[in-house]
């Protein structure tokens, strides 16, 4: 037979102070779900305003302060919550270049920025936007021609193979959509490749490229817009990895991290999907499957190798910075020894408070929620 059960909520967040509260009647909680304080629109977007107002990349002191945000939010409601801080690698981009050359034409240099548009309420903090990067991306300059590789997986490549295509000394070109950015660049490693270009295809991102609209317009990504985020293939520090990044911890040196094998060893770049088309225009050889082909109005899409030949140069710094995670606990009526446990990226805003209201909902087990730092969702 199934018992129900009732359970504890356990919220971590990012801040800076201790805080521990008496915990108040079970009641309080449904109480509180079915009010409007956490889940009215009027406060929704207040919390979404306050957390994106402005860039808050872990590590930084705008990341700490909405960390302490979300920790003020949940004390208001009588939530046991606190701090646990962490000190851990992370990576923040210091130089980085993309140069396209195919004679007879001249070379372009890519500015790898992406545009502001008109009406932007954030345009007088967007240079506090760091540049697009991949986070622990290997440092190196390469120069190679270009070899469009589809989606970057293992069948891709095996795909080319049958075709007669080699990557070995060449930059792929990869388009986001179907594995994970870290796999990405290891495959194109394991394959040969001297470095690794992702952009977002308009055929995945862009609406299906023709009369598509996209943001503010619409919710697809703009020609100019770019996926960044992490290409480690480990869990939490590389430093640490399976114990805490505590303060006077024991920790590998970055020469060990990168002999584990989760840490790149070839240098890699988001790109947008205007850049990407790009670089595609400038790869001849054999034309690509059809389902490796782009949205109706994308040029033909060939894989190469080159004649395009593409100069990457990425520099990155790596730094011990500090995070915080807030923790916060609603102990549920029955069992409260009993834990649910559940996390999500602070850098995911809102999701810290949609979860602490699906907990209120029902709080006969005691449910723990983690919103934690990471250098890219």
């Amino acid at each position: 037979m199934f018992k129900t059960t009732t359970a504890t909520l356990l919220v971590i967040a990012t801040s800076f102070s201790f805080l521990l509260l008496s915990p108040p009647p079970k009641s309080y909680y449904h109480s509180l779900y079915i009010s409007d304080s956490l889940s009215d629109n009027a406060s929704v977007s207040h919390h979404l305003y306050t957390l994106t107002r402005l860039p808050h990349v872990a590590g930084s002191q705008a990341n700490a302060e909405a960390a302490a945000y979300v920790l003020s939010i949940f004390t208001s409601c009588n939530i046991q919550s606190h701090i646990n801080s962490y000190d851990v690698l992370l990576t923040y981009p210091a130089s980085r270049s993309l140069t396209l050359t195919r004679s007879p034409d001249p070379p372009i240099n890519f500015d790898l920025r992406q545009e502001i548009y008109d009406g932007d309420p954030y345009v007088d903090v967007a240079d506090e936007v760091l540049p697009t990067f991949h986070a622990y991306a290997k440092s190196g300059t390469v120069t190679g021609p270009v070899v469009y590789v589809n989606y970057g997986r293992v069948e891709d490549y095996a795909s080319l193979k049958e075709v007669g295509v080699n990557v070995t000394g060449t930059l792929v070109l990869a388009r986001y959509g179907q594995i994970y950015r870290g796999d990405i660049v290891q495959n194109a490693f394991q394959a040969g490749a001297i470095g690794a270009l992702v952009y977002t295809d308009r055929k995945d991102y862009g609406g299906g490229g023709g009369g598509a609209r996209w943001f503010p317009d619409d919710e697809w990504m703009p020609p100019s817009g770019v996926q960044v985020g992490t290409v480690y293939n480990g869990y939490g520090d590389p430093t640490t990895p399976g114990w805490a990044s505590s303060d006077g911890c024991e920790r590998l040196s970055l020469e060990e991290v990168e002999k584990g094998g989760d840490v790149p060893l070839i240098p890699s770049l988001p790109i947008s999907a205007e850049d990407g088309e790009t670089i595609l225009r400038s790869i001849g050889g054999e034309v690509a499957r059809e389902d490796w082909q782009g949205s109706e109005d994308a040029p033909t899409y060939r894989v190469g190798p080159g004649p395009g030949i593409v100069n990457l140069s990425y520099t990155g710094r790596q730094v011990i910075e500090t995070i915080q995670n807030v923790i916060g606990v609603i102990e549920g009526s029955e069992e409260p020894d009993r834990q649910v446990k559940t996390k999500m990226n602070l850098e995911t805003r809102m999701q810290c408070f949609l979860a602490l209201e699906c907990a209120l909902k029902s709080h006969k087990i005691s449910i723990y929620i983690h919103p934690i730092q990471r250098q890219h969702p």
